[in-house]
Formats: C-alpha cells, structure tokens, sequence
C-alpha cells in the first residue's frame, strides 16, 4: 500500500492518521472517473470498492482518536462501499444465473418429452430482476459519489481529524 509510505512511528496516531486517511480516500476516489462513466467495467467497480474497504478499515482503526463528525464520515464510507456491495453481489450473480439458464436450456433441447422439460420464466425473471437491480444500485452509488464530489466530502473527513 503506497499510503504506509506516510505513516512515521515518530508521530502521534492521530498525526498518522492526518496523513493516511486522506491518502487512502485519494486511492478509492482515483477510481471514480472511469466506474461511473463505464458502468459495465466490473473489475474496476470491484478496485475501487476494495480501496474503499480499505479506507473503511483505516476510518475504523483511527475513529476512536476523532469526534462524532469523523463518525458520521465513516458511517458514510460505509453506506457507500454497502451499495458498491450490493451492485458487486448482482454481478457476481447475474453470470451465475444466466449459466444456470443455459444449462436448464440445453437440458430441455436434449429432452424429446416436453412434459419432462423445466421451465425457464422464473429464471429468466429472476436474472432481469438482478439486472435491475444491478442498475439502480449502480446508479444509487453513482449518486453518492457526485454527492461527495459536490459537497467536498474529501475535506469534510479532513476538517473532521483537525478539530481539537
């Protein structure tokens, strides 16, 4: 991790903090450009939601050093990187079924009987049904990171370790 590169033992923990949090949210927000303008690209959506459990993680280790404002920051992070789980958890199924379906087709092709053959609507339903949830999730996610971008949540984090 590039970030551990600023941490110095001879700092305090929340100096440390200062330096990594904000460092850690640049590597999860460098992703941002290129998830939402290409909402397909699955691997980088799944980058920048582990770069954000990784903020999260950090947020989590250093929270207990900072008031209810860093708090409310992670609880934030947190809703986020929930959505990104959810859109990684369609795409993780959507394939899944769709072999499923393939599999339950060429089984009916092979099958002379169609009284013996399985039907497929509730399956090809359910997967439809992913696929729109895949999009509104994925554009729930888009949202609240036009939302940080706007109202600068990047410096709120940062205003929120420098109180006293």
């Amino acid at each position: 991790m590039a970030a551990s590169a600023g941490v110095k033992p001879n700092k305090t923990f929340r100096e440390n903090a200062r330096v990594l949090v904000p460092s850690l949210f640049d590597e999860f927000f460098s992703y941002r450009n290129r998830v939402v303008a290409h909402p397909r690209l699955k691997d980088d959506l799944h980058k920048m939601r582990n770069a954000g459990k990784v903020l999260r993680y950090a947020m989590e280790f250093f929270e207990d050093a900072f008031d209810a404002e860093f708090s409310l920051c992670l609880k934030t992070v947190k809703q986020l990187l929930d959505v990104m789980g959810q859109v990684h958890d369609c795409d993780v199924n959507i394939p899944a079924l769709g072999t499923q379906l393939k599999e339950i087709r060429a089984f009916n092709r092979a099958t002379p009987n169609p009284d013996d053959r399985i039907r497929t609507k509730a399956l090809v339903d359910l997967i439809r049904a992913e696929q729109h949830r895949r999009d509104t999730m994925f554009a729930d996610a888009c949202a609240m990171i036009a939302g940080w971008e706007t109202e600068n949540f990047r410096l709120r984090i940062i205003q929120s370790m420098n109180k006293p």
